[in-house]
């Protein structure tokens, strides 16, 4: 990203100016600021839903303004504080143009966890229909996510039938199916618990290992092992650096923020932890 610029009206004042910075492969990427700094408004700039009045954003040496918005949203993968599911089924919802086989829609709905166990999980060739009671195959999903005894399970419109953690771990599935090497969350955890929370958390780490991952955070505890922390405020880049070197200056912003939090000693100790990995 070089010098970009961008406002929702020309004008008004620019809600991103002049940011600059880079995010190497694989690289998850906190994201942190007051309210207002302009931390949504860089997400969806990403996807396009907002154009750059000027500047630049590069995605493996393409830049983003110059492809089209088809190919660009179905390569980045954007997962919002609530996410948009369709009236539907479970199958329509993961695989919305219909170019994945049943098993890779059921190994993305155990990597979710929303699967109980791995050896529930049906094999590629078999039927999505609910199965009968000899095969006993019920799946059951871990805590209070959901039962998906069928890719046809019926989902209603914007998951109105699910918990906003169970909408989550669907739009979570969604992703690992499109296999999506960038991906931008949006706060995606700010209104579930914590238990919920560390379970995103932990599907996050172990399956888009791979991916490039910028993360919009409500919660420090989400970002505070992440490889680089990024602080807007007043749409203007202040601090980008590892967590641990962040804390560890008493004069950042992130420091102060951390402090605020009630929960030092807590990011501290995880940030430490990423260090020593």
């Amino acid at each position: 990203m070089r010098e970009l610029v961008v406002g929702y009206a020309p004008d008004l004042p620019p809600v991103l100016n002049h940011l600059s910075f880079d995010v190497g492969p694989g690289e998850k990427i906190g994201v942190v600021g007051r309210t207002g700094a302009g931390k949504s408004t860089l997400s969806l700039t990403l996807l396009r839903y907002v154009e750059p009045q000027c500047g630049s954003i590069t995605i493996d040496g393409l830049d983003v303004c110059e492809m089209g918005l088809e190919d660009l949203r179905r390569r980045l993968t954007i997962i919002p504080q609530d996410p948009l599911l369709f009236k539907g089924t479970v199958r329509s919802n993961l695989d919305p143009f219909e170019e994945h086989d049943d098993g890779t829609l059921w190994e993305a709905l155990r990597r979710a966890r929303l699967l109980d166990q791995p050896t529930t999980t049906p094999p590629s060739e078999a039927s999505s229909s609910c199965p009968t009671a000899g095969e006993e195959r019920e799946e059951r999903v871990q805590g209070d996510m959901a039962v998906f005894k069928s890719l046809e399970t019926a989902i209603a419109e914007n998951g109105g039938n699910l918990s906003l953690g169970q909408r989550q771990m669907v739009a979570l599935a969604r992703a690992l199916v499109r296999r999506s090497k960038v991906i931008v969350m949006d706060e995606a955890t700010a209104s579930v618990d914590f238990d919920t929370d560390a379970k995103i958390q932990q599907t996050i780490r172990s399956e888009f290992s791979d991916s490039t991952l910028l993360c919009i955070a409500h919660r420090l505890r989400t970002i505070a092992d992440y490889d680089r922390v990024l602080v807007l405020d007043k749409g203007r880049i202040v601090e980008y650096d590892r967590p641990i070197n962040l804390l560890r200056r008493q004069d950042s912003m992130f420091h102060d923020m951390c402090q605020k939090s009630g929960e030092f000693d807590v990011l501290l100790q995880m940030a430490a932890d990423k260090e020593s990995e």
